[in-house]
């Protein structure tokens, strides 16, 4: 069994291999203060060989770790704060197919603030639009027969307004 690699300052760097097989290293510190399912692995101390991450893609845990190593310090003045929201709407303009996988893994980690920010994105991409609207933004196919549409139109008819 391996042991940890330490970097000079003695900071455990963790090893993660993606479902596509990418090995990340990322600081203990950083994965635990974020991401509650590695915190949890490391408290079982799971953490001495490298982790399997099957669920996320290498790209998608790469934007993951960069937005925690952006959140990892708090902001302490407003300027900062106002840095740390422009760089998170910046972060947060991806299509919709990485939303989507940013989406599934933040929610696979448990990666509360940075989910809760995501479904802040996907909601607002569906605020005030028509039902037909939202299955063409996010490519739904509307599998309902005219008749069965129209019936939940006059079942509810406040979700249509």
């Amino acid at each position: 069994m391996s042991s940890p690699i330490n970097n000079d300052d003695s900071t455990k760097i963790i090893k993660l291999k993606t479902q596509d097989n990418q090995t990340f290293e990322v600081e203990e510190s950083i994965l635990t203060n974020q991401l509650k399912l590695l915190k949890i692995m490391a408290e079982d101390d799971c953490t001495r060989d490298v982790i399997p991450v099957p669920n996320v893609d290498g790209k998608t845990f790469a934007m993951i770790t960069e937005w925690c190593r952006k959140h990892d310090n708090p902001c302490v003045t407003e300027e900062e704060q106002n840095e740390l929201k422009k760089w998170d709407d910046s972060f947060l303009d991806v299509d919709q197919s990485t939303l989507l996988n940013l989406l599934l893994a933040t929610n696979y980690l448990d990666c509360e603030k940075l989910f809760n920010q995501l479904c802040d994105k996907a909601a607002s991409m569906i605020r005030g639009k028509q039902p037909e609207e939202i299955r063409e933004t996010f490519n739904i196919t509307n599998d309902f027969t005219p008749e069965e549409e129209a019936e939940i139109r006059n079942q509810n008819p406040w979700a249509f307004q």
